[in-house]
């Protein structure tokens, strides 16, 4: 249920995200149905590997000087 609800609030993050910055509207919106999807499966494995490569991508932009949300 927590997961559920984390997925959730992350694909809200994003959708957010789409508005405030009309250049990577499409990468947000990408990610925000991603997350949606996430949410409505009941394995707990892809959702891990998500939530792992998403907080990778989040490091390598940060190492690389681009904005990036705050996934932790």
């Amino acid at each position: 249920m927590t997961d559920q609800l984390e997925f959730n609030l992350r694909a809200v993050l994003c959708r957010q995200l789409a508005r405030r910055e009309p250049e990577n509207r499409v990468l947000w919106m990408a990610e925000a149905e991603s997350w949606s999807r996430l949410s409505k499966k009941t394995g707990r494995g892809r959702a891990d590997e998500k939530i792992r490569s998403g907080i990778t991508a989040c490091s390598r932009e940060r190492s690389s000087g681009t904005s990036s949300p705050r996934w932790v």
